[in-house]
């Protein structure tokens, strides 16, 4: 199962996220929140995909980047120089090996929202839209829609899980990932103000809250792109959450 690393790609070509950059006030809602949807599984596999919590991968984010940073400013003795218009710092490469040999892998991208599936082809359709807040698998104990979908009228239908990264763009069209965005506690609105929307939305027939009530908090334009090895669901889908 391949998993997104954005700060993997980052340490890559040779830059650091500054993380205290990255501010609600900084995301353009007219460029859109883009979904990566890039893993998929049949249903009855969902426990072979790690717990996924936007806290916990925050939290990890912050940690090994302020980590880095003490690396370049402690062992290498530079001055951080950093334009207080940009998002990212040049770093040389010799540091960039030498960080990832003392924090090794960087945390994967969080994936914070996820899909149901029923049917397959031209029939398949959305069924339920959550998010994967929490340090423990929502699945492991019995998920409400898994059990619903016992019902006879999803009998013999092939039954699929949708998970996908959540990106926003800000004025200069620069990459914000959801788990940069700081505080937490504003990543963290922004992640209920996008299930509540795409709820309102979609309408997925298992969901039964959000269905009726728009409880967005803030103005999106939702970009759904399926990457996934069933890449016919939701592609290209675009949905407009308003207030």
């Amino acid at each position: 199962m391949t998993m997104y690393h954005s700060l993997k790609y980052y340490l890559r070509i040779g830059y650091l996220p500054i993380l205290d950059r990255y501010r609600l006030k900084d995301i353009n809602s007219e460029y859109g929140c883009f979904i990566g949807l890039d893993v998929c599984l049949p249903l009855y596999q969902v426990l072979e995909m790690d717990a996924q919590s936007l806290e916990a991968t925050w939290n990890e984010v912050n940690d090994y980047v302020a980590s880095a940073f003490r690396i370049i400013t402690n062992e290498y003795r530079e001055d951080l120089g950093i334009n207080k218009d940009e998002k990212l710092r040049d770093v040389d490469k010799e540091i960039i090996h030498d960080i990832e040999y003392q924090l090794k892998t960087p945390p994967a991208a969080c994936y914070p929202i996820y899909f149901i599936s029923v049917g397959d082809g031209k029939d398949e359709k959305l069924v339920y839209v959550g998010k994967t807040s929490s340090r423990t698998h929502r699945f492991s104990g019995g998920h409400s829609a898994a059990l619903k979908l016992h019902a006879p009228e999803y009998e013999g239908l092939s039954k699929h899980i949708y998970f996908g990264t959540v990106v926003f763009l800000d004025h200069e069209k620069n990459y914000m990932p959801l788990e940069f965005i700081q505080p937490f506690e504003d990543a963290n609105s922004l992640l209920n103000t996008l299930e509540a929307g795409l709820i309102y939305n979609l309408k997925p027939e298992l969901n039964t809250t959000y269905l009726n009530t728009n409880y967005a908090r803030f103005d999106m334009f939702v970009n759904i792109e399926n990457h996934s090895s069933r890449p016919s669901l939701l592609r290209d889908k675009q949905v407009s959450i308003q207030i």
